[in-house]
């Protein structure tokens, strides 16, 4: 049975997850982001001093194999009163780490309840706090500041936690263990590498023997990544990694002028990511859903979503093509 370990953040990793979730004779573990301070999940976060639980909300509802209706109500989102913003989701995971007193046991109670195909650990315990120096002296704190700040222009000097930020044990043994881990897609600073740079992350992909799987996003960041190209994707992640990627998985498919149009609304021209990668280890396929994604009811709170994404079954079938 082949082990696969997906590592990103949210909507990146529901959408892999979502699909692999459908393949058989796969064992599955999510590594999962805990910079997120944003949203219903930052609320939660400030208020009761949980670790963020929207991240991992998701990636369980993606995995869940129990009724339709269990896995809408873990997504629901209020619309109005005081809890107007919030996940129903975000909430029961923070009250089962008030509960049981852990995060990381509070989410196998969710993983027990919900059914999930595997499982979804938190890449680590500890408060991950992110902090981002500018190239200019800018200091930048929290998750949700880095995605709303202009850093592209500037440049980046460090990125790191604020205090000790140490990776979770069954995430270490994970990635040791796998025959396959995916970064991404998601979110490049503000999903992804945030768990490159837990301590001890560098060390498990430096000792793993597993084959190194890189989606590459859709679409580039306003004010983040777009100036990169595949090639400078795929370079950065190689510093932060300490080895090279095995394979890089490019979409080949156009998406309609109607889902370009809203995402040009959003973040300006220019946002597809150029393919100027030309190394061995590339593969291109048909990877694009051309399902138009609309905001969560309710989602006042949320930063805005994405329009252009990967379709979960094609990135699913692409991955356990490659192995």
């Amino acid at each position: 049975m082949l082990k696969i370990v997906t590592v990103g953040g949210g909507t990146g990793s529901f959408t892999v997850l979502s699909g692999l979730k459908q393949i058989p004779d796969i064992a599955i573990t999510a590594v999962v982001s805990m910079a997120d301070d944003g949203g219903s999940t930052g609320v939660l976060r400030d208020e009761l001093g949980v670790l963020p639980p929207g991240d991992v909300r998701q990636c369980l509802i993606a995995l869940s194999e129990h009724s339709d209706i269990v896995r809408k109500v873990m997504g629901y989102r209020f619309s109005e009163g005081t809890l107007a913003g919030h996940s129903f989701g975000n909430i029961f995971l923070a009250t089962l780490e008030k509960a049981s007193g852990d995060f990381t046991h509070g989410v196998e109670i969710a993983s027990e309840i919900l059914k999930v195909k595997g499982k979804v650990v938190p890449v680590t315990n500890n408060k991950a706090e992110l902090v981002m120096r500018l190239k200019d002296g800018t200091i930048l704190v929290g998750e949700d500041s880095i995605n709303r700040a202009d850093i592209e222009e500037k440049g980046i000097q460090d990125f790191f936690y604020k205090g000790d930020v140490h990776i979770n044990t069954t995430a270490y043994d994970a990635l040791v263990e796998a025959d396959c881990i995916v970064l991404g897609p998601g979110n490049y600073y503000c999903s992804l590498v945030p768990n490159l740079i837990v301590q001890g992350f560098k060390e498990a992909i430096v000792k793993t023997n597993a084959k190194i799987i890189f989606p590459v996003n859709l679409t580039n960041k306003q004010g983040h990544t777009m100036r990169f190209g595949v090639q400078e994707y795929v370079e950065q992640l190689e510093k932060y990694l300490g080895r090279k990627i095995d394979y890089v998985l490019i979409n080949n498919e156009n998406p309609q002028d109607e889902l370009l149009n809203l995402y040009q609304t959003q973040e300006g021209e220019g946002v597809l990511v150029n393919d100027n990668y030309v190394q061995g280890n590339i593969v291109k396929k048909p990877l694009l859903s051309q399902v138009l994604n609309t905001k969560e009811k309710g989602d006042s709170i949320g930063a805005v979503r994405g329009f252009i994404r990967h379709d979960s079954h094609k990135l699913a079938q692409a991955i356990i093509d490659l192995l």
